[in-house]
């Protein structure tokens, strides 16, 4: 799949957050930037906004960016 159209869903309300691990910068930069614009939030799975330098995001309002980290936190130990 593609991160940026992933995050551009989340911009857009179709979806209520997205997380992976992994990314290039390239591959959510834009996406992230669009999510920023629409409101929402991006961070890393520490919740840093430290995303682009180790690839790791989650994105979407700050209710669900925590939910997903603890799943996240969860599932890896």
């Amino acid at each position: 799949g593609s991160a940026a159209l992933d995050l551009a869903y989340v911009a857009a309300g179709r979806v209520d957050g997205f997380w992976e691990m992994g990314l290039e910068k390239w591959d959510m930069a834009a996406g992230a930037l669009i999510v920023s614009e629409a409101g929402g939030n991006c961070m890393d799975f520490k919740l840093k906004k430290d995303y682009l330098e180790n690839g790791n995001i989650i994105a979407g309002n700050l209710n669900i960016i925590v939910a997903l980290q603890n799943k996240i936190k969860a599932s890896m130990g």
